[in-house]
């Protein structure tokens, strides 16, 4: 129970200070110290080419990566900055799944670290990486056009998401000529553990939650979870590549763990027990959304067109909700 309390209220401390300890040595990203040898890279949502979230571990002889970015000018600044921070080389980077923005930064560590996944996350890559690239080739000139037209009409354009999608596009396009294919070369299957002198780490795997297999990284020593995209805080999650229903289960066996307090999610600011929480109820409210829509008979068209509701206005991401409520149809209606 003490160690319970202990966990807790470190938690609480760490969650409340962060703002005021946040330093951004690239305008990428923030660092955001959580321990002792353990920091964040949160991305800068205004114009940030990281996309999404990072973690750098010291293992005392070595530094660990937990997912390098998706640009490479982002994941650059994240190596040198690791370099910085610790004095030390980057030893192993970790891909908690196959999107591209948790994985094109491999590049950047190689030679010198070993890349890890699951077994299938590296599968994926090997499938889907080439075919995302061809795909974004062919839009990403449209759509960051369109982006910065639509800038250019609103009245207050900063205050929207204009600005993190704008870095999205922008990033394809000034990493697209030097990007290579890297994958992992490690691999496992349900979970294993890197040994340092000053810490040991777990890593473990999750089944069809946001893809068909996620990681995440757990510090016991310190009660800290990197989870890459199975924790969204503040953001709308994307549902398309998983299975919502192991994904809240997953979420439920976290949330009940006594003995991790501090979450670092693939996007969005560090949070704790209540932000797990809230993803679980964002993946019930949008359940059911689509259960009444079905049950009076509307068309999938029409259940996408349910306004976003009062408790995730604020979040950012937006674009990911009618894709989910889509996505929740076409599934649930074959049930």
């Amino acid at each position: 129970m003490k160690d319970i309390f202990f966990t807790a209220v470190m938690a609480l401390f760490v969650i409340s200070s962060l703002q005021a300890q946040t330093d951004r040595p690239s305008p990428h990203f923030d660092i955001k110290p959580l321990a002792p040898g353990v920091w964040a890279a949160i991305n800068n949502d205004h114009y940030g080419h990281a996309i999404c979230n990072a973690g750098i571990v010291d293992l005392d002889r070595e530094v660990l990566i937990f997912d390098p970015f998706m640009n490479i000018d982002a994941a650059t600044d994240l190596k040198a900055v690791a370099k910085k921070l610790t004095g030390k080389e980057v030893k192993y980077v970790i891909n908690s799944h196959y999107h591209n923005d948790h994985i094109r930064g491999n590049q950047l560590f190689k030679p010198g670290a070993t890349i890890i996944s699951t077994y299938q996350t590296r599968v994926d890559q090997n499938i889907n990486e080439p075919k995302e690239r061809a795909a974004e080739m062919k839009i990403a000139d449209k759509v960051l056009t369109s982006l910065q037209e639509q800038y250019k009409s609103m009245k207050n354009p900063e205050e929207s998401e204009l600005p993190l999608w704008i870095a999205y596009f922008e990033g394809i396009k000034s990493s697209a000529p030097l990007l290579r294919l890297v994958v992992p070369d490690v691999t496992f299957n349900g979970e294993m553990w890197v040994y340092g002198s000053d810490r040991d780490v777990k890593i473990v795997e999750y089944k069809d939650g946001h893809t068909t297999s996620d990681c995440m990284l757990f510090l016991p020593k310190e009660g800290i979870v990197f989870g890459g995209d199975l924790l969204f805080v503040e953001r709308h999650p994307s549902f398309s590549d998983g299975k919502p229903d192991e994904w809240y289960r997953h979420l439920e066996a976290l949330e009940q763990n006594p003995d991790y307090a501090v979450y670092v999610p693939g996007h969005g600011p560090v949070g704790g027990k209540n932000e797990i929480a809230e993803l679980k109820n964002y993946i019930r409210d949008l359940q059911k959304i689509v259960r009444e829509g079905i049950d009076k008979g509307l068309s999938d068209e029409a259940i996408v067109q349910y306004p976003v509701p009062e408790r995730y206005k604020s979040w950012k991401l937006s674009r990911f909700y009618a894709e989910n409520l889509k996505f929740l149809a076409s599934t649930m209606r074959k049930k």
